[in-house]
């Protein structure tokens, strides 16, 4: 009876000890939390100091505190990310109106356009591949964008806005030359850059036209020649009223025929160009000016501006074509009007003449 009395004893003290230790567990750990938390806030003025979040809980152990220098969390030390500047296609300026046209010539063929609205338009030139044309298709307009994406795989950004009166009626990106201030860019670049560009390269604002490897650049010195060649053809043409038209000859050069056309004004009257076209028609009615079939627009004229030939003078055109010939049946018909007159010309080349085109 005395050993069991005894045992109980020993358990009890056994159980109450353990109870004791278990209780004075949490005792010690707010103790823990108390100094750490005394060492954070002594230390705050001298750097950031890492706290365990569980530091205070009764069921997890507390974690050392990290060293003075130990570096923030990665959320805090992001700096906010710019994008690159490679990256950023700047966008160029462009106004329109409803009642103008704005020329803008790339450096490489147009291969497409993205409009971003429906209150501009845009169209490529007329067997030109490098020059897009743009207007506003209604009267006033929010700003919007278009993009271009040429054959080099260049990426082109404007942002256009609505004018009455734009700042530019062209615009050269070739060499990324863009001059907003003139009213007007020529297509072969300023005086200053005449003469600048190297052998086998075009130069500056030079057009690029379709299935002609020639450049608009190429098309004028090649005229150029043409005018100072040995007249090669007579007895083409056509002489009323004092005013005469004639062929004066046919060259080629590559892909390129080159049409030399004479104006001769034998009258006291000028003689104001209203137009000259170019028709491919049957033999059989060559004469009938109402019947046209087909018609043929040359893709440069050199002496183009010069619009008057004054009395007794002449003037001389060259009117470059992309190569082409017309079957034995058909003729070449070159046509003529006076504006505000009736002195209408015309004249017929056929496919033999054509065929016996000298080279340049």
């Amino acid at each position: 009876m005395k050993k069991i009395v005894c045992f109980l004893l020993i358990g009890s003290t056994s159980l109450t000890s353990v109870y004791a230790q278990k209780k004075a567990i949490p005792a010690s750990y707010k103790r823990r939390a108390v100094s750490s938390t005394s060492t954070a806030l002594a230390t705050s003025a001298k750097g950031p100091v890492n706290v365990p979040a569980s530091l205070g809980s009764d069921t997890a152990p507390a974690m050392p505190a990290a060293p003075a220098n130990t570096a923030a969390t990665p959320t805090a030390l992001l700096p906010e990310m710019a994008a690159p500047t490679a990256q950023v296609i700047r966008s160029y300026p462009v106004e329109l109106a409803y009642n103008k046209t704005v020329s803008i010539i790339f450096p490489a063929p147009v291969r497409s356009v993205d409009l971003g609205s429906r209150d501009i338009i845009a169209d490529k030139a007329a067997d030109v591949e490098n020059v897009l044309k743009v207007k506003a298709n209604q009267i006033g307009f929010n700003e919007t964008n278009f993009s271009v994406i040429t054959a080099d795989g260049k990426f082109y950004s404007f942002v256009v806005s609505y004018n009455e009166s734009p700042a530019a009626l062209a615009m050269n990106l070739v060499g990324d030359q863009v001059n907003l201030k003139a009213r007007t860019q020529p297509l072969g670049g300023t005086e200053s850059q005449a003469g600048q560009s190297r052998p086998g390269q075009s130069s500056p604002g030079s057009v690029h036209f379709a299935n002609v490897a020639a450049s608009q650049s190429d098309l004028a010195l090649a005229s150029d020649r043409v005018l100072h060649k040995a007249r090669r053809i007579r007895r083409i043409g056509d002489d009323r009223s004092k005013m005469a038209v004639k062929l004066k000859g046919v060259f080629v050069k590559e892909n390129v025929l080159y049409y030399r056309v004479a104006f001769r004004n034998r009258s006291n009257l000028n003689y104001d160009l209203d137009y000259v076209r170019f028709f491919i028609v049957d033999k059989t009615v060559a004469k009938e000016a109402s019947h046209q079939e087909i018609e043929v627009r040359p893709i440069y004229i050199h002496n183009g501006p010069i619009r008057t030939v004054k009395g007794h003078s002449q003037v001389e055109k060259v009117y470059a074509f992309q190569r082409f010939t017309i079957p034995a049946d058909k003729v070449l018909q070159v046509q003529t009007g006076e504006h505000n007159g009736g002195r209408q010309l015309a004249f017929s080349v056929n496919n033999r003449v054509i065929m016996k085109a000298k080279p340049l």
